[in-house]
This record gives C-alpha cells, sequence and structure tokens, in this order.
C-alpha cells in the first residue's frame, strides 16, 4: 500500500491530499465479514516514529470523527463514512484500519498518510555568479527541508532590476528612522530608484513581480553582498564643552546618497541662539572603535557663552553607520549575499537555509506542552540559549551546538565561539550566520523536531506576515 502525501498546510483541494481534513469511505466488500447492516469499527495506529503527543493539544492531534458506526445506504449501494483530521505536524505516518465491529483482528488497512507542507518560493538573483551560486546550492536547500517534511516548491527564478556588486538593503530609510517613524517602507524593493525589486510593500507589485498561493508563499533576493545603514542618535541636553567625542563599534558610513556625508543631523541650541546645523563641525577617526568627533569652539557665540560658568547648550547629532551581513529575513521575504569574500558555497547554504529558518518561525523561547489528555501544561519547554543582543545573536537564536566565549570587547561582553566537545565544524544552521565553524546547512537534532511541529498553515503564516510582501 503506497504512502500517501498528505500536505496539511494547504487549503483542501479537489485531489484529497490538500487540507488538514481527509474523507474516508469503504464498502462491505471491501471490510472482512461485513454486511450491509452491520456496524464498522475505524482506528488508527500511528508510526513509533511520529513526533510526541506532548507538543500537541487535544484539537491539534489527528483523529477520527467516530469510532464504530453504521453505514448508509443510498440507491443500490451501501458504504461506511468516517472523516480523518491531520496534526498540523510534518511527518507524522498514520495508518488507517477498519473492522466488523468487535473484530478487529480480521480488518482492511483502508489507507497509509504521511504528514507533509507545501510552501512555495519564487527567486530574483543580481549577477551571473549569484545565479550560478544559486543553482549550485538549490536542491541541497529543498533536500534540507524535505529532511523535515516541508516541501519547497518553486515557481520562478527572476533577474533583479539591477546587477550590483554590494546592495544596500535597508528595511527602513533614513529619512523615516530621523522622523522616528514606525513604517518600514523598504526602499530597495519599491520599485522606485536604486531598487531591485518591484515588491511592493502594502500591495501586489507590478508586471510580473506578484507572488500567488499567499501567505504560503516566500520570495528571496540574492545579492553578491549586502548591507544595511543605519543612524545612530545621540543627544547631550546640558553639554559644557564645546568639544567632544562619541565611540561607536559600527562602522561610520559616508553615504553616497547623502552627498558623501555621514552625518545626518547636527543642531546646537542655547538661549541666546537658535537650533544651528553643525554637521560641518564634525569628523571621524576610524578604528576599532570609531569615534565621532565635534569641535565647536569656532561655532559663532558659542564659546563666549560657555565662558560664563554654568551655562551650557543643547547638542543633538545623529550619524549614519553601515553593517555588512550575510542575509536577513522578514516574514515572507529574505536577502541572501551569495559571492563576498569568504562566501563559499556552503557557507551560502547555511545563511540561505538559515533566514528560511527564521521564515517558517522556528526558534521559539518557549513552546507549549499538554498532558496525554491534551490539556495545555502551566510549564512550556524553555529554550535557556534564546539569544538576547547583537553579540549574544540579536534573538531569537539557538546556539545548542554553539558556546558563548566571554569577550570584553564586545559591547556585550560575549562573543561566539565553536564548542570543540562537539568536534570541528558541528554548529547548527539555525544558531547564527556567518561563523567560520557552521556546518553544510542542517539542523541540529534539537532543531529539526521543532520543524515538524512549527504550524504552517494559513492563519499562522498571516500573523507571521507571511503575506506582507509581494
Amino acid at each position: 500500500m503506497p504512502t500517501i502525501k498528505q500536505y496539511v498546510n494547504l487549503p483542501a483541494a479537489a485531489t484529497g491530499v490538500n487540507g488538514p481534513v481527509r474523507q474516508l469511505r469503504v464498502t462491505p466488500n471491501q471490510v472482512p465479514n461485513v454486511a450491509p447492516g452491520d456496524r464498522v469499527d475505524w482506528w488508527i495506529e500511528p508510526d513509533p516514529g511520529n513526533e510526541s503527543l506532548a507538543f500537541q493539544s487535544l484539537t491539534e492531534r489527528t483523529r477520527l470523527a467516530h469510532g464504530a458506526a453504521p453505514g448508509v445506504t443510498v440507491g443500490l449501494g451501501h458504504h461506511f463514512d468516517n472523516t480523518l483530521t491531520f496534526t498540523h505536524i510534518g511527518g507524522d505516518k498514520y495508518t488507517i484500519k477498519a473492522s466488523r465491529d468487535g473484530q478487529r483482528a480480521q480488518f482492511l488497512a483502508t489507507d497509509e498518510f504521511q504528514t507533509w507542507r507545501k510552501l512555495y518560493y519564487t527567486v530574483w538573483y543580481s549577477g551571473a555568479q549569484t545565479l550560478s551560486t544559486y543553482n549550485n546550492i538549490d536542491p541541497r536547500f529543498v533536500g534540507e527541508f524535505a529532511r523535515h517534511f516541508i516541501e519547497l516548491e518553486r515557481r520562478a527564478v527572476l533577474p533583479a532590476l539591477a546587477t550590483v556588486d554590494s546592495a544596500r538593503v535597508d528595511f527602513q530609510s533614513l529619512s523615516q528612522q530621523a522622523a522616528s517613524s514606525p513604517t518600514f517602507d523598504w526602499p530597495f524593493m519599491n520599485g522606485g530608484p536604486n531598487a531591485l525589486l518591484n515588491l511592493r510593500v502594502g500591495g501586489a507589485p507590478p508586471g510580473g513581480g506578484t507572488l500567488t498561493d499567499k501567505p504560503l508563499h516566500m520570495a528571496f533576493l540574492l545579492v553578491p553582498n549586502c548591507y544595511y545603514t543605519q543612524l545612530q542618535r545621540h543627544a547631550f541636553p546640558t553639554a559644557n564643552n564645546a568639544v567632544g567625542s562619541v565611540t561607536t563599534f559600527r562602522t561610520v558610513w559616508r553615504d553616497p546618497m547623502n552627498g558623501n556625508n555621514f552625518m545626518w543631523t547636527a543642531q546646537a541650541s542655547w538661549p541666546a541662539a537658535g537650533a544651528t546645523d553643525v554637521r560641518a563641525y564634525f569628523t571621524f577617526t576610524p578604528g576599532s572603535p570609531n569615534r565621532v568627533n565635534w569641535n565647536l569652539t569656532t561655532l559663532p557665540g558659542l564659546t563666549a557663552h560657555l565662558a560664563t560658568p554654568g551655562n551650557t547648550y543643547n547638542l543633538t547629532f545623529s550619524f549614519i553607520w553601515k553593517s555588512s551581513i550575510n542575509g536577513y529575513s522578514w516574514g515572507n521575504f529574505c536577502v541572501v549575499g551569495c559571492t563576498g569574500p569568504g562566501r563559499s558555497e556552503t557557507a551560502v547554504l547555511g545563511t540561505f537555509v538559515h533566514e528560511m529558518g527564521h521564515g517558517i518561525g522556528q526558534t521559539v523561547r518557549q513552546e507549549p506542552q499538554y498532558s496525554a489528555a491534551g490539556v495545555a501544561l502551566a510549564t512550556q519547554l524553555a529554550n535557556p540559549r534564546w539569544y538576547t543582543d547583537q553579540f549574544g545573536g540579536q534573538g531569537p537564536h539557538c546556539n545548542t551546538n554553539a558556546g558563548l566565549t566571554p569577550d570584553p570587547s564586545t559591547t556585550s561582553g560575549q562573543r561566539y565561539d565553536w564548542w570543540p566537545a562537539l568536534g570541528a565544524g558541528r554548529l547548527c544552521t539555525i544558531y547564527h550566520a556567518g561563523h567560520s565553524n557552521r556546518d553544510d546547512g542542517v539542523f541540529c537534532p534539537v532543531c529539526a523536531p521543532r520543524i515538524r511541529r512549527v504550524r504552517l498553515d494559513a492563519p499562522a503564516q498571516t500573523s507571521r506576515s507571511w503575506n506582507h510582501f509581494g
């Protein structure tokens, strides 16, 4: 009896293999010793390798609508019906059996099902080398998720609007940041100047960029290198010295879209003078850390104002920094850097799988657990290694196969490090992008069950902004 792949997260379709509900029917001639007036008993035999019921509520478990029940006669035919509702968990296998009531030893195995999930994806690439890298890793990318019972179906591979060596992938423009706006405008994907995509926020893009099958469709942008820029703000409302500096571990960025300036805003004011633009009085000293300096001694009136004991002035400013990244994800959209210095195909694969892992929401701080009766327990399964900052893994990440080493040079006082006890290269893909000792794009034994358990039905995807882009 062939195993039927049931795509439990897809909307129901006429073929019956999509959706979490399956209608079952047997006739008297199929079940041993059954006549039209008899009762047929139904039951499920789960595979021993199925996921533990400890992670499924009663309404999330695979179940039949009923056990023993009489059939019905319609016209000249007689049949026995049942309804099978599947769990959202992937990889569980079930054999459905039916017998005359009270005679389970003489049964009919009606079907064998295995639960799968399906997601769709479209790829945009920038440049021939990026496309080549993608083509080489795609089978391994698809294969890794298939190991966890997620079937990925590629819809299209499309060129980006421009071929670039390094892509600026700001999720919020600097003007929006300066206004402290809650809006993420994703300027590189709005179809405008300097954009790489016609994948507009808040609606379908024009032309061939529309994603179908939302919210189960993911978009990838593949570029040689990628980075994003951000503003770092400082405020000194009672400054009493015309000369000063601040340090940052970020790379101060002379922004070509800002006239090659690194300062975005800088204003000084005191009672005798209104707000004055003082960006020209700033310099920066590169290093580790970088230092942003100001010298306002020649600013008209300020030195005289500060000569009076107790006088202060208000100084506020923001400068631009740049952060190179291997990739990031937000809902149903991922960016992956593919061909930069030191980026082997194995490293790119790791980033590809990592970002997709975020996309499906498989890293969690806590996960509900249930009693044998399917009732939620007060105690949830906790991930004690949930990261919280940029040096411990700007959460959510799991570092089961990585260690955190004290490092006073970092803001958090710690850094990523390979965990030697596990052997060379044994780092889980989800733990973080870019480590030299990460493995070749697979999930560790702790992450793997979680991928099977994550909900990939439409409401769950929508709640994670999986219908946000395209």
